[in-house]
């Protein structure tokens, strides 16, 4: 945890103890459970960074909760808190246990990842720290059909890259390459059975999966030729002129093989094209 981080968790343990006075918080104070999440409690936080602070609790708690706010003025809105803390230094909101259980079932891979990176301040009742425990495991149940579905969706982006690049739309190229470099790294964490992030830090991580500990030089080059602003994108050229869809096909390439490696000859992965 570097100097910056540490700074800011001592700050986030403060008001932790502040809001548990709080003359509403207090009332369920028990019942709540507290983390700490983002780049304070990963340990990278940089000048930019602030103090994220979530309330988790059950439903019906929190339902009193924004009631008790609504009623005595402290939030205009009736559907949830989303509050600062003292001069901005960070915020705080409330969201349920049913919501965190949702993001395991749904396989909600960046908000899973979110939370188990986090640091518990308060969680008296273990509640927090059960539900991760239990449904950690049910998230890589059948990690393969996600991979299956976008890999099929990367070879299918890859595939309509051929036309905006032959026609010359630049716009176009930037969105399919910008898509198909998030399903690369996406991928590269799954095939690992890691959750990844949102995309914030999607690059950022990739180091520290396999596939992206090897490519991440190829990723970046990828992202830095998808438009070259001082020629400009050329008209009709055969598909191995454009270096924007080379460098793609190629990674892409090394990523199947990545997959056939870890599970197997998978036959979506040669013949795509019959499985979308």
């Amino acid at each position: 945890m570097n100097y910056r981080s540490s700074e800011l968790l001592e700050k986030a343990k403060y008001y932790c103890n502040e809001l548990s006075k709080h003359h509403i918080l207090s009332k369920y104070w028990y019942e709540l459970a507290l983390v700490l999440k983002g780049s304070t409690a990963r340990g990278n936080s940089d000048q930019y960074s602030d103090i994220d602070l979530v309330f988790f609790c059950d439903k019906n708690i929190l339902d009193r909760i924004v009631k008790d706010y609504y009623d005595e003025g402290l939030i205009s809105r009736e559907d949830g808190i989303f509050l600062p803390l003292p001069e901005w230094i960070g915020h705080y909101n409330l969201e349920s246990y049913d919501n965190l259980i949702g993001y395991f079932k749904e396989k909600n891979y960046p908000e899973i990842w979110e939370y188990t990176n986090v640091i518990i301040l308060h969680d008296e009742l273990n509640r927090f720290s059960g539900i991760i425990e239990e449904y950690i495991d049910y998230v890589f149940q059948d990690v393969i059909a996600d991979i299956k579905d976008k890999y099929l969706n990367l070879q299918l982006t890859l595939d309509w890259l051929r036309h905006p690049l032959k026609r010359g739309d630049e716009l176009s190229v930037i969105l399919h390459c910008s898509n198909i470099i998030r399903l690369i790294c996406q991928l590269s964490y799954l095939i690992d059975e890691k959750t990844y992030p949102h995309d914030k830090w999607l690059f950022y991580y990739l180091k520290e999966t396999e596939f992206g500990s090897r490519k991440e030089n190829k990723i970046k080059e990828l992202g830095k030729n998808i438009i070259n602003n001082s020629i400009p994108l050329q008209v009709d050229k055969e598909l191995d002129e454009y270096s924007q869809y080379v460098l793609a096909d190629g990674i892409i390439t090394d990523l199947k093989n990545q997959i056939q490696l870890k599970y197997g000859n998978q036959p979506w992965l040669d013949e795509w094209y019959s499985f979308v």
